[in-house]
């Protein structure tokens, strides 16, 4: 876990504002408020999976998992992907295909991918595409020539099919839902941002939408809690006066971050 630390003294440093999605918040908000923390729920994007139904977006999904068998291996780039795509097999195969080697970004994805059946690789340490692209099964001698499908959502980074791609894998995105960002006027964040919180933010996306909608935001939370290092450095280099890496996204890591943080001035 890595922490930055600057003058957290004056700062109330007992109010948390969790910024994930609706309905993945409940237990995570529970939590903490037994930790007694405030804690103010703002999500900040809502995941729209894609309908199984006569649109063009869904008849290359239905293709892809009809088919799913071809690929050599699967990767599922975050819990909501996997969840996604595995209403999508279910649809398909009533037991999981055989032959597919089975890729996650982290833990909380890779939990999704086994509770299905699936035996999964992930990184060992660093939950991102820089970290899932130094496990072995994924190294050029082991993907030259292979086919892999990258479960996601809409849009997002590419630097994983493209690493992938360069090391001679042929790769293709099944794209299974879209984010989109849920508005807050000013005097809302105003409101949630008052006694100068903890951000918990869930991805890189969801700190470029509170940014956007907070431009001053550095100066307006006592710090921000991210999953994953490479927020983190994004984060860094934005000033905020202390960024917390929890070491996974689970709750678990979650709310030991903020243990951790809390217990450093008792």
């Amino acid at each position: 876990m890595a922490t930055r630390l600057s003058s957290l003294a004056k700062f109330d440093r007992r109010v948390v504002v969790v910024t994930r999605p609706r309905d993945q918040a409940d237990e995570l908000i529970t939590a903490i408020a037994a930790m007694d923390i405030e804690v103010r729920h703002q999500p900040l994007i809502d995941i729209v999976p894609f309908a199984d139904d006569s649109s063009g977006a869904s008849q290359r999904l239905r293709s892809q998992f009809l088919d799913i068998d071809h690929y050599d291996a699967v990767i599922a780039i975050s819990q909501n992907a996997a969840e996604c795509g595995l209403d999508w097999l279910d649809r398909y195969w009533p037991q999981c295909p055989v032959g597919i080697a089975w890729y996650a970004v982290g833990p909380t994805t890779a939990d999704a991918l086994r509770n299905s059946g699936m035996i999964v690789s992930m990184p060992e340490t660093r939950f991102d595409s820089e970290g899932l692209l130094a496990v072995a099964g994924l190294q050029e001698d082991a993907i030259r020539g292979r086919k892999i499908l990258i479960w996601r959502g809409v849009g997002g980074r590419e630097t994983l099919a493209e690493v992938l791609r360069a090391r001679g894998a042929v790769v293709e995105y099944a794209e299974l839902y879209e984010r989109t960002q849920v508005p807050y006027s000013q005097a809302q964040w105003h409101e949630v941002l008052e006694e100068k919180p903890l951000l918990l933010l869930s991805s890189g996306q969801a700190l470029d939408i509170a940014e956007q909608q907070v431009t001053d935001l550095a100066q307006q939370v006592a710090g921000i809690l991210v999953p994953s290092e490479r927020v983190a450095e994004r984060a860094n280099s934005a000033g905020y006066a202390c960024v917390l890496v929890a070491a996974s996204a689970r709750n678990e890591d979650t709310l030991a971050s903020l243990r951790a943080w809390y217990s450093a001035d008792e």
